[in-house]
């Protein structure tokens, strides 16, 4: 007796009993999803020879990198990827084929199917799962619809690299990952395709477009016409031919598998050592999003109190992050690996999809040889083979690497001495020493550096400071806010934080009471802020990007000074009403990348402050 499972309209799990069921075909492994994960991983399988099935939903392999982005952004190299990306360049060449911005993608679809033709290996393309027969903590079959009807199929392991999870969503063993506050994933691209006059090369621009909760068919498809129909695709290029938008939505973030552990941002921040890696993902924590305010405190302490989001940072990856946690023969691939809302900001680059792919596909492999359970799989012998293709190196995990803007040099290492530390604190570029003082807790020294006569070291130790909730820079954090101080650091390439929004964050971060009154007369002085003189970057490319940034982070930061003084509760909640739920209120902000079409934050920034209001009553 299985029992069969299915995802209904609404998100809602319908299980019933089957009896006597048989499957047509039996497969050593079936993967779900032929993207840049799953086609990498049925690659590595069927080169050793194992039966498998793909399905696809798509009509080609390589999903994204195929589809949409052919370009890598971030990510650390080696594995068998780059094979295929040298094979991908060799017939470009050989076909005459023009110029891109990356590698072809045409290509890609070809030689991924090319290096599949003679294996034994079964691809079903433009077809969907629709359910899964389950016996106890294994997937023992599917069913899945394809062009030609309804099919079902057994296997003895399973990958899901299916980027929404909907093979472990069925099971059971998996839940939508998105930040607290209000569920919301990071804002999705609409990819456009044009070939470009005067490089004679075809390329792709990928504005950020929106927000949208890709489980729902109906609001899905309404984005993708809504961000068609975004004013920076209709501006006329004159040295540019639209050759057509991705047939894929550049969805960052979506379901994640409820893995075996977590993998959290504060974890990876202190470095906490991992002995069994598959391997190290690269990339900074490129969280898109211009409500940071909204954002959980861990990610706010690294964009907004030290200006570290362009940091790259190498993280380990090991089985128990791709492997869920109530079933025996499923591993994950790509970007539905057991991660936080903060982590899967980074772990999703193409180049560390795919050797998911391959760490997933090589876990297989070894189970597949000694019949075991994916989590009984012995590290050694994955380690070896992985080492072997390069897919695992420790010279991936540098732990932190420095990505400045343009024209700064590169910090090639971090020193830990609090002479250092205090050298780098007083220069433009702080955050790694920030991050130093911060970790090491060296208090006694930041409180030393807050007399001293220089303002970069005044503040940057009254910031770390306030990291670890010691008021001792309360005055000099306060009058940087006030002044609204509009110094930008020049630790990250991009999304730099003002010293004046940092201080105003760091103030919440105290939460101590002295601050309410001062911060709420710099809300009530909100409209005046579109007079201050600003640096416009890809974080704040419009002035109503900056006076959001202060609305919202003086609403966030007065919204915690309440929760700890139940006594200023009342008065902190009129005065916040008084000015943000006046009908005549409203609050814009724009997109990355595109800042001339601004969105009304009103509605949101509303629900935050009454979701913060029923959490602080909770703590009562």
């Amino acid at each position: 007796m299985l029992m069969f499972q299915q995802i209904l309209e609404h998100g809602e799990i319908t299980k019933e009993q089957r009896d006597n069921v048989s499957f047509s075909n039996h497969y050593d492994a079936v993967i779900l999803g032929g993207g840049t994960a799953g086609s990498i991983a049925a690659i590595c399988l069927a080169k050793k020879g194992r039966h498998i099935l793909i399905v696809e939903k798509q009509n080609f392999l390589g999903g994204v990198h195929s589809g949409a982005m052919f370009h890598y952004y971030q990510g650390s190299p080696g594995g068998i990827y780059e094979e295929y990306d040298a094979q991908i360049e060799q017939q470009k060449k050989q076909y005459r084929l023009p110029e891109v911005f990356g590698s072809h993608p045409l290509m890609r679809m070809y030689v991924y199917e090319q290096e599949l033709e003679d294996t034994n290996c079964q691809i079903s393309f433009d077809s969907a799962l629709t359910g899964i027969y389950t016996d106890g903590r294994t997937i023992a079959g599917i069913q899945y619809l394809t062009p030609f009807g309804l099919k079902e199929a057994s296997g003895d392991y399973f990958i899901d690299a299916s980027a929404e999870a909907v093979l472990c969503r069925m099971a059971g063993s998996a839940k939508k990952s998105g930040r607290e506050f209000d569920g919301l994933s990071q804002p999705f691209s609409n990819v456009r395709q044009f070939f470009e006059k005067d490089t004679c090369r075809v390329t792709f621009d990928n504005i950020d477009a929106g927000y949208v909760r890709q489980e729902l068919p109906e609001e899905y498809a309404g984005h993708i016409i809504a961000s068609l129909n975004n004013p920076v695709y209709s501006k006329w290029q004159k040295d540019q031919i639209t050759m057509g938008m991705s047939p894929l939505l550049g969805v960052r973030e979506g379901f994640t598998i409820d893995g075996i552990r977590q993998l959290c941002m504060d974890q990876v921040i202190q470095d906490k050592e991992l002995t069994e890696p598959l391997f190290f993902s690269s990339a900074n924590i490129d969280n898109h999003v211009k409500d940071m305010a909204f954002e959980s405190q861990t990610l706010c302490d690294w964009v907004v109190g030290l200006s570290m989001w362009s940091t790259l940072v190498s993280v380990p990856i090991d089985k128990e992050v791709m492997i869920p946690k109530e079933l025996d023969n499923v591993i994950a691939a790509g970007r539905i690996l057991s991660l936080d809302h903060d982590m899967a900001s980074h772990t999703r680059m193409m180049r560390d999809c795919q050797k998911s792919g391959e760490a997933a596909a090589t876990v297989v492999e070894e189970a597949l040889c000694l019949g075991l359970p994916l989590q009984d799989v012995p590290y050694q012998a994955l380690k070896e083979k992985l080492t072997q293709t390069g897919c695992l190196s420790l010279e991936n995990h540098y732990v932190l690497k420095d990505n400045p803007p343009p024209g700064r040099e590169r910090i090639s290492h971090f020193d830990l001495t609090t002479e250092q530390i205090r050298k780098g604190m007083l220069s433009d570029s702080p955050g790694f020493a920030m991050l130093a003082a911060w970790k090491m807790r060296i208090t006694e020294a930041l409180k030393s550096w807050l007399t001293e006569d220089n303002i970069n070291l005044q503040v940057n130790s009254a910031l770390v400071l306030a990291l670890y909730e010691d008021d001792s820079g309360f005055s000099i954090l306060n009058d940087t806010a006030q002044r609204r101080d509009c110094y930008l650091p020049q630790t990250s390439k991009s999304y730099n934080s003002l010293r004046g929004i940092s201080a105003v964050y760091a103030l919440g971060r105290l939460h101590n009471a002295k601050a309410s009154e001062p911060l709420l007369r710099m809300l009530q002085q909100n409209e005046t802020f579109i007079n201050d003189r600003v640096h416009f970057d890809k974080f704040i490319g419009h002035m109503q990007d900056y006076r959001f940034q202060y609305v919202s982070h003086l609403v966030r930061a007065l919204l915690t000074i309440a929760d700890y003084h139940p006594d200023l509760r009342r008065s902190i909640y009129q005065g916040i009403d008084e000015i943000v739920m006046a009908p005549e209120f409203t609050v814009s902000s724009t997109l990355k990348s595109n800042p001339d079409c601004l969105h009304d934050m009103t509605g949101s920034l509303r629900s935050y402050i009454q979701w913060r209001k029923n959490k602080g009553e909770r703590k009562l």
